[in-house]
């Protein structure tokens, strides 16, 4: 399955769409998607990053159970990817542990593809870590970080959301300035006044 598009134009059409419909897994989805991944970049090419994919409709439908009601709509998604790993799969410099950025690199990787191959690939907070775990059998000393929910984008939802929710299907939420976001030289010369941007950013 071949796909190419504009590096620009594929991360500006990548939405975190809640309303879904459900497209066909086929094993060649499931491979794109982790031959893209492995390529990310992680310290000392440690490659801490684990999926698990769930397409077995008797397994989502066991998954379902471990969202939090806000995410409900995810019940329309036909294919779900535990991301999980453990400080020990990766580098540990100076007090800093790398596995949850490297393995964000990866999943952002993975997100893009799937954009490209027409999916939403929308990443998940609101669940039971526990209760997921024990459905899909990840020991206990890994952290679950994210549950990617995917699916194709619909115009209309059978499952009711929020109106925020609703919003957000309707445009991009809103993106700090890059003058908020970045700074020259240093951090603190320019924290007032990026603070003051900041807050007008909130009024709008």
């Amino acid at each position: 399955m071949m796909f190419e598009m504009n590096f620009s134009k594929l991360v500006s059409k990548r939405r975190a769409y809640r309303k879904l419909k459900p497209f066909d897994v086929e094993p060649s989805i499931i491979k794109e998607l982790v031959d893209i991944a492995k390529l990310a970049p992680s310290c000392d090419n440690k490659q801490p990053w684990r999926f698990v994919f769930i397409y077995d409709k008797e397994q989502l439908k066991e998954m379902n159970k471990a969202f939090y009601e806000q995410n409900r709509w995810v019940k329309n998604s036909s294919l779900l990817v535990g991301v999980f790993s453990k400080p020990d799969y990766d580098c540990r410099v100076e007090n800093r542990d790398y596995y949850l950025f490297d393995t964000g690199i990866a999943v952002s990787y993975m997100m893009l593809r799937a954009t490209e191959m027409g999916l939403v690939a929308h990443p998940t907070s609101y669940f039971d870590e526990t209760k997921a775990k024990k459905i899909l059998k990840i020991p206990e000393d890994m952290k679950l970080i994210t549950i990617l929910v995917m699916g194709k984008h619909a115009e209309s939802g059978e499952i009711k959301l929020t109106p925020d929710q609703e919003q957000d299907e309707l445009g991009r939420p809103k993106r700090f300035s890059i003058q908020y976001l970045s700074y020259l030289n240093n951090y603190l010369e320019e924290y007032e006044e990026n603070k003051e941007r900041y807050n007008q950013f909130l009024s709008k």
